[in-house]
Formats: structure tokens, C-alpha cells, sequence
């Protein structure tokens, strides 16, 4: 294998590690002698597709290498959300490069099917809310300190949007942001929901932090956005004036995701969306002896007691009745809580098999003892 063959084969590699999961690939440009090609993420990714067919994540570094092979000079650009990795070939070397991306390249103008990556919140588009939310500047351009949160909230935008794809009410829908926060996301899903898909919504924020909620309310006002509220207040003290369609928990810390959780279940809410956090409350009522030659080392054990933490309340959901997938938010670059559930309540469901589960923790499982203090107040 000559020098640019090696050195080709390092610079996939690493490229490789970026988009392994296909989350945030979008698709891939070559440039070799006059042809020109463009493959584009598959919207159930794993994949991606060109005029030569379906190209495998697997088989995309041997696809590539094939397509430059005979070429003294070629460019390959792998573009991802909001950044591209770009690998310039010439006859005796390798160049790689990341850059950032202002707006689409120019490949933009193939046409990219509903489900794809393609950005949903357009920068232009939506400058005035970008701006309240600080991610963009006062001159109209994302600050660079920001571009991460940008395609965090539009990948948000995205997950969202699917769930709703079968939305029909005659009432607005009613979104309760639990442990809110700024409420960056809960701003960008009222844009795309009100102005964008033209949704009618009511979305209210809950936080115990009195400081965010006065920066969450000057936001609002600067945006006008009067179907917005925000409370001071604990999740188990809420009492809503009406029903409640979605129940969102981003980020919210160990046994917060289940009270709202929990707060969503009473509430008989047809939608539901946590990505949680700092999952700590089980990690020392857990029946580790089937996995102890893994569980002797701290780093494994944590990271176990977080997925069964997360599985238990997957499998709660699931239970009463619920539809859960469990997706990437974003990349684990970005954070390494990037699980998100997303539950759609479709009816049925059945408990054994959570009954099973249940008796890999001692004692009531937190979502349990929240949702009968819910039931008994």
C-alpha cells in the first residue's frame, strides 16, 4: 500500500469515529476527475443514498476508497449537521480538514425527503427568535460559541415533529415543560409548532429556580409569545387547569425525570419526551450479582445502574400502554446524557414483564412512589 493509500485509510478512520451512528450525518460529496457524487443519509439511517444505489455506514470507507482510487487529485466531503469533514486527495498525500458550516453547501439543491437531516428551524428565517435565545448575534449571524445549541434545538424540532405527524385536535395542544429551565427548547418548538406548521399550542414552563423562569418570561415578552406561561414551582406540586397533551423532562437531574414521569402518566398525556440526567437513585439498590465480575469496576457499574435506570422507566411506559423508542439526541460529542424516550400512548400494554424487571431494585421504584403520591393528594 503506497503512502496516499495509508494515509487515506487514517484520515476514514477518524472520519469514521464522527458518524459511526449515522445520528448527525446528513450525506457525503466526492469529487473525482469530472464525476460528481452525492449520497445522501437514509432517513432510517445505516445507510447512505446515490445514483450507485445504497451504500452501507459500514461500507462507505471501501466505497469511497473505489471511487478516488484512480484519481490523481479528489475531494471528499463528509457532511454532517452543521460541520463537514473534508478530505483533499493529491498523488502523494492526504489533507483533512473541519469546517464549520454558515448555510447549506452548495448540493443543496438536490431535493431532501421529509424525515431526513436537513434543518428544520432555517437560521434566516428564524433570526428574531435566535437572537432572543442568544444563539444568534445582533448582525444576523449563529455565534460560534452557539452552533452546537443551534443544531441541538433543530435536531429537537426534528424528534418532535415526528411524533406529531398524525396531530388533528380541534383544541390547541397543551405542552408542559417540566423543570424547564431558559426553555431554549420549549421557544424554538413554539416557533416551528405556531409559525411553521401552524399548530395552535399553549405550552407552560415549571422550574424552582425563580431566576430562569424571569429570564424564560423576558424572552417571552420580547417574542410576544402570549400562549406561553411560566411558573415558579415543583413538579409534585402542579396542579394543571386542564388537560394535558405532551409532558416534556430535558435534562432534568436523577429522580426529576420521574416525577415528571410520573406527573405524565397521571395526567393521561398522549405524548411524552425526557432525556434524563445524572440517573443516581438506583445505583445502590440494585441487584448486581449476575454482573459482578462487571460491576467491580466503578466506571461499568454506573454506567449499568444508568441503562437499567432508563430501561426500568422505558419498560413502566411500555406497560400502560405506551409506544417508546429510544434515540440519540445528539451526539456524544455534545453530552453524554444523549438518550432521549419518546412515548406515544397507543393503548394496551402489559405489566408482567415490568413486574419481572422491577425485581432487579429493592424496594418501590421512584416512578411508583411518585405516581401514587400523585394519585393520593
Amino acid at each position: 500500500m503506497d503512502k496516499r493509500a495509508q494515509k487515506l485509510d487514517q484520515a476514514l478512520q477518524l472520519a469514521m469515529l464522527r458518524v459511526q451512528d449515522g445520528a448527525a450525518l446528513q450525506r457525503v460529496e466526492v469529487e473525482a476527475g469530472r464525476r460528481k457524487l452525492v449520497l445522501q443519509a437514509d432517513p432510517n439511517g445505516g445507510a447512505l443514498c446515490g445514483e450507485d444505489g445504497r451504500v452501507l455506514l459500514a461500507g462507505l470507507p471501501g466505497y469511497l476508497k473505489a471511487q478516488v482510487a484512480a484519481e490523481p487529485r479528489a475531494l471528499i466531503r463528509i457532511v454532517e449537521r452543521g460541520t463537514a469533514v473534508n478530505l483533499e486527495l493529491f498523488p502523494a498525500d492526504v489533507k483533512m480538514s473541519i469546517s464549520t458550516l454558515d448555510a447549506p453547501a452548495e448540493f443543496q439543491h438536490h431535493p431532501v425527503a421529509y424525515g431526513t437531516r436537513q434543518q428544520f428551524i432555517k437560521a434566516q428565517e428564524a433570526m428574531e427568535l435566535l437572537q432572543a435565545l442568544d444563539i444568534a448575534s445582533s448582525d444576523g449571524k449563529i455565534r460560534a460559541d452557539k452552533r452546537r445549541k443551534f443544531f441541538q434545538v433543530d435536531r429537537f424540532v426534528e424528534l418532535v415533529d415526528e411524533m406529531l405527524a398524525e396531530q388533528q385536535r380541534q383544541r390547541p395542544l397543551v405542552i408542559l415543560d417540566c423543570g424547564c429551565g431558559k426553555s431554549y427548547l420549549s421557544f424554538v418548538l413554539n416557533y416551528w409548532l405556531t409559525e411553521k406548521r401552524r399548530i395552535p399550542c399553549r405550552i407552560i414552563g415549571i422550574d424552582g429556580n425563580a431566576e430562569v423562569i424571569r429570564t424564560a418570561r423576558e424572552i417571552q415578552r420580547r417574542l410576544n409569545y402570549r400562549n406561553m406561561e411560566f411558573i415558579v414551582g415543583s413538579i409534585r406540586s402542579y396542579r394543571p387547569s386542564g388537560p394535558v397533551d405532551m409532558v416534556l423532562s430535558l435534562h432534568a437531574c436523577d429522580t426529576a425525570t420521574d416525577e415528571a414521569l410520573a406527573l405524565a402518566l397521571h395526567l393521561g398525556c398522549r405524548y411524552i419526551i425526557a432525556v434524563p440526567c445524572c440517573q443516581a437513585a438506583l445505583r445502590e439498590r440494585i441487584d448486581y450479582r449476575p454482573w459482578q465480575a462487571v460491576a467491580r469496576h466503578s466506571i461499568f457499574r454506573n454506567r449499568l445502574a444508568d441503562v437499567i435506570t432508563d430501561g426500568l422507566r422505558v419498560a413502566a411506559l411500555e406497560a400502560r400502554g405506551y409506544k417508546v423508542s429510544v434515540v440519540e439526541y445528539v451526539s456524544p460529542l455534545d453530552t453524554p446524557k444523549n438518550i432521549m424516550l419518546r412515548a406515544v400512548h397507543r393503548g394496551g400494554g402489559t405489566r408482567k414483564d415490568y413486574q419481572e424487571l422491577q425485581k432487579l431494585v429493592q424496594g418501590v421504584l421512584p416512578l411508583e412512589e411518585y405516581l401514587q403520591a400523585f394519585a393520593n393528594r
